[in-house]
């Protein structure tokens, strides 16, 4: 389920997918932020992202209450989203998509972590995309 509602502060629009994994709710929100489903949209680049569910990391197994956390990354200047824009295409699949999050945008805005230690292996996840 995909809604575009306003946000917090007016005239910014967010929008808000929950799906069965993290790749297919980003990838819900990111194609309704573009008329062209071929095209990346580029405002993805400049905008936070909220994303509730179940969030492992290193040295917590398990993160929030009842298996599920909320974790918000803005749009640093460690965030690579080329990768991404690269393999935007009707091919790209969810899971993909996923991986590339992690390791470009994700770890990319929390510096010094290594991939092993961060994933989203739960089966009930919400992401909103907002105006940065």
């Amino acid at each position: 389920m995909t809604t575009i509602r306003e946000a917090r502060y007016p005239r910014m629009e967010s929008i808000t997918s929950s799906a069965a994994s993290l790749g297919e709710a980003l990838m819900a929100c990111l194609k309704a932020m573009t008329p062209d489903p071929a095209a990346f949209p580029q405002q993805a680049k400049t905008s936070t992202y909220e994303i509730a569910g179940l969030v492992q990391t290193e040295r917590l197994a398990v993160r929030g209450r009842n298996g599920r956390d909320r974790f918000i990354i803005g749009t640093q200047s460690g965030a690579d989203w080329r990768p991404i824009e690269e393999e935007w295409d009707e091919n790209l699949t969810a899971d993909d998509l996923e991986w590339l999050f992690l390791e470009f945008v994700v770890l990319g805005e929390i510096e010094g972590q290594e991939i092993e230690s961060w994933g989203f292996p739960g089966d009930d996840y919400t992401v909103t995309i907002g105006a940065a």
